[in-house]
């Protein structure tokens, strides 16, 4: 899958996740938006490994696709939230089911996923039911997600809302920038 598809994925569960919590604030939008946006592209990370990445467990689709490499991920951001005081439950849920969608996204394709890596280093689950990159990709894949992003998006947010968000966004990135 393509990453536009993979991010457009991991929006529309950050953006179901807050539909359907209860009492959630505006500034704790942004950074949900963020781990859903990051959950869903980040098994993508071995693209930017180089030369180190080939013939090895870290070439594309290799352990960066598989539970060990989520749970090792989860298991990072739970100590980060123990050790550094902060509560980011809602953001390792969205992480977790977006880095899942990544994995079911992928499994759709011819080539498969590694998924029980270290148990299995050699078996890919695959589907096989369109290459990465196709007009099908794009019309069973991308299309839907996007639809179902946009009116829930609608059903969750209302206008002032979103402008709310937008604000708190420049002031988040602002705080990480500075």
């Amino acid at each position: 899958m393509t990453r536009i598809t993979h991010s457009i994925a991991g929006l529309t569960i950050a953006t179901a996740y807050i539909g359907l919590s209860k009492d959630f604030f505006v500034f704790n939008v942004v950074p949900v938006l963020i781990a859903g946006l990051i959950g869903g592209t980040f098994p993508d990370v071995d693209y930017f490994m180089g030369d180190a990445r080939k013939k090895t467990i870290w070439k594309h689709r290799g352990i960066t696709h598989s539970f060990l490499f989520l749970v090792i991920c989860i298991a990072g951001m739970v100590l980060f939230e123990k050790y550094a005081k902060y509560n980011i439950s809602g953001e390792i849920i969205v992480f977790a089911l977006a880095f899942l969608s990544h994995l079911l996204l992928d499994s759709f394709n011819f080539i498969g996923l590694p998924l029980f890596i270290p148990l299995s280093f050699k078996q890919a689950y695959s589907l096989k039911l369109f290459k990465s990159g196709s007009s099908s990709e794009y019309l069973w894949a991308t299309l839907p997600l996007l639809v179902i992003l946009i009116f829930t998006s609608k059903s969750v947010f209302s206008t002032y809302q979103i402008d709310q968000i937008f604000s708190h966004g420049r002031y988040f990135l602002k705080r990480i920038i500075y």
